[in-house]
């Protein structure tokens, strides 16, 4: 897919831009976003790949490789914490892991698989879930699907926002595999 800036787009964005999102599917599951500042000044923008991990039931996951990570809590008005252990989802979720360009793992005991996130140009991590309560303001979430999805995000936010000069390309990839447990 491909879109670039237009009248309408700069009513919200004064940028000059053209987006590609490529996706390649295959044993593993590859999401690119590419970015283009086909202006003539510098652009600057935050990004995610918002991937819908489903889950047999969200309470029984784990995410690993976000141990000892600090986070930006949005359910609590962006506090900075810091991860210990591995995260278990127990309540509503809306956080944002700040430096991170390693890899996690998405670990599913009920599906008895992982499920991989690899990334690439990508320095932040969104992990989210609305909850029972949050699910029930969103229209396009029925009864009970909270529960069978985790969002794990390769992300720029924040800080970690790009910024590109006239002509540059910055290009975030993740990949997705899935593995027996």
């Amino acid at each position: 897919m491909v879109t670039h800036s237009d009248e309408q787009s700069r009513r919200w964005w004064p940028g000059e831009f053209r987006l590609i999102h490529r996706v390649t599917f295959g044993s593993e599951l590859k999401l690119e976003l590419i970015c283009t500042n086909t202006g003539t000044t510098p652009v600057h923008f935050e990004e995610a790949l918002h991937t819908y991990n489903q889950v047999a039931d969200v309470e029984q996951v784990q995410l690993q490789g976000l141990d000892t990570v600090h986070f930006l809590d949005n359910t609590d008005a962006n506090q900075e914490k810091m991860q210990i252990g591995d995260v278990a989802i127990a309540s509503q979720t809306d956080s944002a892991y700040m430096n991170t360009d390693s890899a996690s793992s998405l670990l599913d005991p009920k599906m008895r698989r992982r499920i991989r996130l690899q990334k690439e140009k990508s320095l932040t991590t969104v992990v989210w879930n609305p909850w029972r309560d949050g699910a029930a303001g969103l229209k396009d979430l029925g009864d009970g699907e909270w529960k069978e999805f985790l969002c794990v995000e390769a992300s720029n936010i924040l800080g970690a926002a790009v910024n590109l000069d006239p002509g540059q390309e910055h290009k975030m990839t993740a990949v997705l595999s899935v593995a027996k447990l």
